[in-house]
């Protein structure tokens, strides 16, 4: 009997736990329920998103009129065998400036300067040197003394073997002009042309030690005659029979000094002329029939020397030379020394 009642009392058990089960599931129907209506909405915002891309999609892919013209336009104007560039263009990310637009002059004024003409070699009469000072040695002398260019206020104060070491404290010993030196003449007295002749009495020194007392020379003469032109006459060669005995007179000792007093010249206010172009052999020797000691001239050929003086004459605005007086423009001879004049 207690079994039959046991048995009888579980199924009744049963019972009661299997309402309680579905209560359990009805319970927890709201958290399902409202992860349902998630889902679905979430689905719906992406079905949404989805259509309007598609839909930008669509749009940017339809083209503009306009734009498909201008395209067509470009690259129907493009060379055969080029294709437009479809890179992005560099934007730069510095700031642009803009400068402010400035009128400009249709004609702008050219500033006129009027310069004094260069120096022109012109061919001269002896009235060329009247305003002339000639300073050299023996040469000079002989020059002076057997064909005068013309009426030369001053010349050379006689000295025995004058330098350039010594021209500037020469005395003049006959006192002609009225004063103590070579110096104070130039101090008291103002030339248009000064010629040098020096170099033969200084062949024994070593050039830059005569290249260096010349400068100095020409640069004291500069100082106290700053108008005047300045020539710087070459040293005349030696013969080839002079040159055997005293081989300090070689021509290659001569052509050396000759190309460093050169270097002094400028050619506008300080010229270089080369004399031995009138008084060579053709070997760069003094011509033998024309001196008769081997190294000064005869007296009937210093003519040579003067008549290239006169060839080689500049002029400029502070020296002119007027065609009336007789000067002809020439041009500048070629220095090569080679030149040899008739006697």
């Amino acid at each position: 009997m207690n079994e039959r009642n046991t048995n009888s009392q579980r199924p009744a058990a049963r019972s009661r736990r299997a309402p309680q089960g579905g209560a359990a599931l009805l319970s927890r129907a709201p958290i399902l329920t409202l992860v349902l209506l998630f889902g679905l909405f979430f689905l719906l915002m992406m079905a949404v998103k989805g259509c309007a891309s598609q839909g930008d999609s669509e749009g940017s892919q339809v083209p503009d009129p306009a734009q498909t013209q201008q395209s067509t336009l470009q690259t129907d104007s493009l060379p055969a065998g080029e294709t437009q560039s479809t890179e992005a263009p560099v934007i730069s990310s510095e700031p642009v400036t803009t400068e402010p637009v400035t009128s400009v002059p249709t004609t702008t004024p050219v500033p006129t300067t009027t310069e004094p003409p260069g120096p022109t070699m012109m061919t001269v009469d002896d009235r060329y040197f009247d305003d002339a000072l000639f300073l050299g040695d023996s040469r000079t002398d002989g020059l002076f003394l057997y064909s005068t260019p013309g009426d030369c206020k001053h010349y050379p104060f006689p000295a025995t073997s004058l330098t350039i070491f010594k021209c500037m404290d020469a005395e003049d010993e006959e006192h002609r002009y009225g004063y103590s030196s070579t110096r104070e003449l130039l101090k008291g007295e103002k030339f248009g042309k000064i010629y040098l002749m020096f170099g033969i009495n200084e062949c024994g020194y070593d050039t830059a030690v005569f290249a260096d007392k010349y400068r100095e020379v020409v640069e004291e003469i500069r100082s106290l005659q700053p108008d005047a032109l300045i020539y710087i006459q070459s040293i005349c060669y030696v013969t080839q029979n002079h040159e055997a005995k005293y081989p300090v007179f070689a021509s290659s000792n001569i052509k050396e000094k000759n190309e460093a007093i050169k270097q002094l010249a400028n050619d506008v206010d300080i010229f270089y002329l080369e004399v031995n172009d009138a008084l060579n052999d053709g070997t760069d020797h003094l011509p033998s029939d024309y001196t008769g000691d081997g190294a000064h001239l005869k007296a009937n050929c210093y003519r040579y020397w003067h008549d290239y003086l006169l060839q080689h004459a500049y002029v400029d605005a502070q020296h002119p030379w007027a065609p009336e007086a007789g000067g002809t423009e020439t041009t500048a001879p070629e220095t090569g020394g080679t030149e040899t004049a008739a006697p």
